[in-house]
């Protein structure tokens, strides 16, 4: 049943902001770590993690990491339990390998062991580093940008509001057309809503508020995951005893492959659910890379 505005619990008031130092969080994770000393001009270091990370502080923000604003302010500052969910920075498996590897070929290795100066200045010596990630993707928010079915009036000045989850939203073969299922969540008390529609419930002309905030949970969606491949190649040149040059070269994502960024998270976007970027060059973005030349004495 709608509520009068009356019902807030400062019915005189338009809008309290609080503010606290406090959040509570649980981390727990499973660690599985391979290493490989030196040997044979190899060295190596695999890690395998599995989290899960809940707080209250992260808000129903679009993406990204909470800042000092707490992810976008808890929606209910008497019920933060309903603010609780997955991080979205800690990703629920992560695998994580790096390498360097001298490849076995010029003077005193195991190909070319007898090759002369000039051939092994050329093809001898040769070191190649690797990074490679792979990952699941973040945990996501759906929400609504407009609308205050609560009666708090946070909606009204543009805080971003929780919409209500009817059924799973991910996908099994999510696309970069349909990342989940937007029709998963509703206005609330709202008939007939349909996606990319706005959520005007509980503004002037628009219905009494209903008292509550929509049910969807923080971290709802998961995200588009990474796989990513750094890769560098180098050589040192002998000048003298002490001087030597090393030439080197280094690429993000070597393979240039395709990391998706978050999808369209606004439910009142015409292109919700959409992903309509590649992710940045920090995070798995397109290949880039570097030569240079350096001198060691």
């Amino acid at each position: 049943m709608d509520q009068p505005l009356t019902s807030r619990p400062f019915p005189n008031w338009g809008v309290i902001n609080t503010r606290a130092n406090g959040a509570n969080s649980n981390y727990n994770a499973l660690q599985v770590e391979i290493n490989h000393r030196y040997k044979s001009g190899v060295t190596f270091d695999s890690a395998y993690t599995f989290a899960r990370d809940l707080a209250d502080n992260q808000g129903y923000t679009p993406s990204g990491y909470v800042g000092e604003a707490g992810g976008g302010r808890a929606m209910d500052a008497l019920n933060r339990r309903d603010s609780y969910g997955p991080v979205y920075g800690t990703r629920q498996h992560r695998w994580l390998t790096t390498m360097i590897y001298e490849l076995p070929v010029g003077r005193g290795r195991m190909f070319g062991s007898k090759m002369n100066r000039f051939a092994d200045a050329i093809v001898g010596g040769w070191q190649l580093s690797t990074i490679f990630l792979w990952q699941t993707g973040p945990y996501l928010t759906p929400y609504f940008s407009g609308g205050d079915p609560s009666g708090t009036g946070s909606g009204v000045i543009g805080r971003a509001q929780a919409p209500d989850i009817l059924t799973n939203p991910n996908l099994g073969n999510p696309t970069s057309n349909m990342w989940f299922n937007a029709g998963a969540f509703t206005c609330p008390a709202t008939p007939g809503w349909k996606p990319g529609e706005p959520c005007l419930i509980g503004t002037p002309g628009n219905g009494a508020p209903i008292g509550r905030f929509g049910n969807a949970g923080i971290g709802s969606v998961i995200g588009p995951g990474t796989v990513n491949l750094d890769a560098g190649l180098a050589k040192y040149f002998q000048i003298t005893e002490r001087v030597r040059i090393k030439l080197e070269g280094s690429f993000t994502n070597a393979l240039n492959h395709l990391n998706y960024a978050d999808p369209v998270l606004a439910i009142d976007n015409p292109s919700v659910g959409t992903i309509t970027s590649a992710r940045p060059a920090d995070f798995g973005g397109n290949r880039t890379g570097q030569v240079g030349a350096r001198v060691e004495f």
